[in-house]
């Protein structure tokens, strides 16, 4: 079996899931952690046995030993660290969003097809057993027509800490972060184009510069309706995600999900499991010298769209009511 070399980008809470993964797979070998700090990337490296730690991603990138390059880092370096390791003929995954802007996702994704890498964006989402039956379940008819399809996700994120606890150097983004989550999850299970959205987003937060609340508006060419709201001002987390069918109310709470109060579908799945089929998924692809499930095409379809919500508040309003510190 072909030994496949693995560099991470970071070393927060998603890198840990990384590895871990890749530590259960055969045949991949955990080379170099870069991080922006010496001491923790060093840490990181004793904890998960990685042969090297670095703060220069130059310098990784320059190790002809790395085959694939795993960018668990910030989203606003996504977009120049996915093109800098596609350019130095690595493979990448990269957690989403790929970029922030459909500008910045539609040259990383030329840029993947021209260097014939592989390139996987991590819509985790997408490799989890319960949505998987939930797609399924829609779109071999057992539910009927679909007319409205719902999802809340609401957490507290008014400071920069993470979901671990930990402190950031960065800021999360509410539309292209999130928001790509939950969108990308209404693309794929309702699996139609879509006829137009519509959205509204928050002023910006004088705290952290970004805004902290959006909802959106679908209608898709099945005439199905998605109704998707955000928010990183909720001070008790509430998250759900159901479809009005014509067989009934179909409600996806965690991993379990019911028709009309009756369970159809149940598992004990975690995050961790999920993010194993994903990056097993990765690794496949590249033995098997094919492109992966969830590429680059897959990022241009929901960014399309979040980008012309963002357009939209900006052309509507006072642009810099609005407007981000990053664009890319």
């Amino acid at each position: 079996m072909h030994t496949i070399s693995c560099a991470i980008v970071g070393y927060g809470g998603i890198a840990r899931f990384h590895t871990r993964a890749f530590s259960r797979i055969p045949g991949v070998r955990l080379r170099t952690v870069i991080g922006r700090r010496a001491e923790p990337a060093e840490s990181f490296r004793e904890a998960w046995g990685f042969d090297n730690a670095t703060t220069s991603y130059e310098e990784a990138l320059a190790d002809p030993d790395i085959d694939a390059v795993v960018i668990a880092s910030p989203s606003e370096v996504h977009y120049e660290q996915t093109r800098l390791a596609l350019e130095a003929g690595k493979n990448v995954l990269v957690e989403i969003p790929v970029a922030l802007s459909h500008k910045g996702a539609a040259e990383i994704a030329g840029l993947a097809k021209k260097s014939g890498n592989k390139l996987l964006v991590a819509h985790t989402r997408r490799f989890n057993r319960t949505g998987r039956f939930v797609k399924d379940f829609l779109a071999n008819g057992q539910a009927g027509h679909v007319h409205q399809h719902h999802t809340n996700e609401f957490q507290l994120r008014r400071d920069n800490v993470g979901w671990t606890g930990y402190r950031r150097s960065w800021t999360d983004d509410v539309l292209f972060h999130h928001g790509c989550h939950v969108l990308d999850y209404s693309l794929w299970t309702i699996d139609s184009p879509v006829r137009r959205i519509r959205g509204e987003l928050s002023p910006l937060d004088a705290g952290t510069g970004t805004s902290l609340d959006v909802s959106m508006l679908l209608r898709y060419t099945t005439e199905t309706i998605a109704a998707l709201s955000l928010s990183y001002n909720a001070r008790a987390g509430v998250s759900s995600n159901f479809y009005l069918c014509d067989a009934g109310t179909l409600v996806v709470s965690g991993n379990q999900v019911t028709l009309n109060g009756k369970t159809l579908f149940e598992s004990d799945d975690t995050l961790e499991d999920d993010v194993l089929v994903q990056n097993t998924e990765f690794i496949e692809s590249i033995r098997k010298n094919r492109q992966p499930e969830c590429g680059a095409e897959r990022a241009l379809e929901a960014l399309g769209l979040l980008q012309q919500v963002y357009d939209q508040s900006i052309t509507l309003e006072q642009e810099d009511k609005y407007k981000r510190m990053w664009e890319i």
